[in-house]
């Protein structure tokens, strides 16, 4: 399957993983088609697409079946993005969380079914395993979530299989582990990394829920992006893959590694209470990526904070002093 022959949707066009699968889309020759409802998406992340020629936006929600069925003519492959995205947002507001993951997700099958979409690329996350003691975490493991936003994931996920089972559809899921990069901003819906990124813009010291001995598997959008296309390109369908960088770096460290990077170590490190829904130790297996979908990191955590970074003093003109 050549991309650039294709005719790709992609839902959360605007948020940070769409913007950037949007972009590198259209780098590849692709006709590009972006929804978002700018929940938490934003225009200016889709500046360089909203000028090319291969490029259509539609505001719109997941949750408007009509809306979809309309989008979705002729669309060949979709690459499904939008989310409810923030664990603890999702204890606050199960409700919300529920209606946009899992009833948005199914109008978005039961449309792909009635017009006959060729393919349907699902961002899951590592948050349907939980918390469970048993590192690193591998696809087949028990998945035992502990937030509305992790039970969301993993129902979409079973969504995802059984209308290819049942209803003959073509459905990956990558389950995300901790992505960062580019296009990331501090809010209350980003990662820690952004979070603490606009921490050090503002000369405020590091903020960590916990005694920073949690340790997360953070990704790079860019290794990211190149697992997205590997899945568009291979033939499976009805499967699951763990997206990761494959080394674990506990928060204290991480935090220590932003510090230094950007000569910012005199802001220092406040200790917070642990926050409910946070997973204490996450650590992907990526194996079967490896072998099945060809994917390979690319990026050290450190060589993607670096990138990141440089991307931010230059679109932002922002002067850090990067190591």
């Amino acid at each position: 399957m050549k991309i650039k022959d294709k005719r790709i949707l992609v839902t959360g066009a605007a948020g940070f993983i769409g913007s950037n699968l949007t972009h590198y889309l259209l780098e590849l020759g692709a006709n590009i088609v972006g929804i978002d409802n700018f929940f938490n998406g934003r225009l200016e992340n889709l500046d360089e697409a909203l000028n090319h020629k291969n490029f259509q936006f539609h505001k719109g929600d997941i949750r408007d079946f009509n809306f979809l069925l309309d989008i979705f003519k002729d669309i060949d492959i979709i690459y499904h993005e939008a989310a409810f995205t923030s664990v603890p947002q999702s204890i606050k507001m199960p409700e919300s969380c529920n209606d946009v993951n899992i009833n948005g997700t199914l109008n978005l099958l039961n449309a792909s079914r009635k017009r006959d979409v060729e393919k349907i690329i699902f961002a899951s996350s590592s948050a349907v395993y939980g918390d469970t003691p048993t590192l690193p975490k591998k696809e087949e493991m028990s998945r035992i979530p502990i937030s509305p936003y992790g039970v969301s994931k993993l129902t979409c996920e079973s969504y995802m299989q059984v209308f290819h089972h049942v209803y003959g559809l073509n459905t990956i899921s990558l389950r995300y582990f901790n992505v960062f990069g580019p296009k990331q901003q501090d809010s209350p819906y980003s990662g820690v990394i952004a979070i603490w990124l606009g921490q050090i813009i503002k000369n405020e010291s590091l903020i960590i829920f916990g005694d920073g001995n949690q340790s997360r598997d953070f990704t790079y959008i860019k290794d990211v992006i190149q697992a997205n296309i590997l899945a568009a390109e291979n033939k499976l369908s009805g499967e699951i893959f763990n997206i990761g960088a494959g080394s674990p770096i506990k928060l204290l460290d991480l935090a220590k590694l932003m510090l230094k990077l950007t000569n910012k170590e005199e802001l220092g490190i406040i200790y917070d209470p642990p926050r409910p829904g946070d997973i204490i130790h996450s650590f992907a297996d990526i194996s079967k990526a490896i072998e099945i979908l060809k994917f390979q990191p690319k990026y050290t955590q450190e060589q993607g904070l670096r990138d990141y970074f440089q991307w931010f003093c230059k679109k932002y003109k922002f002067d850090l002093k990067i190591k």
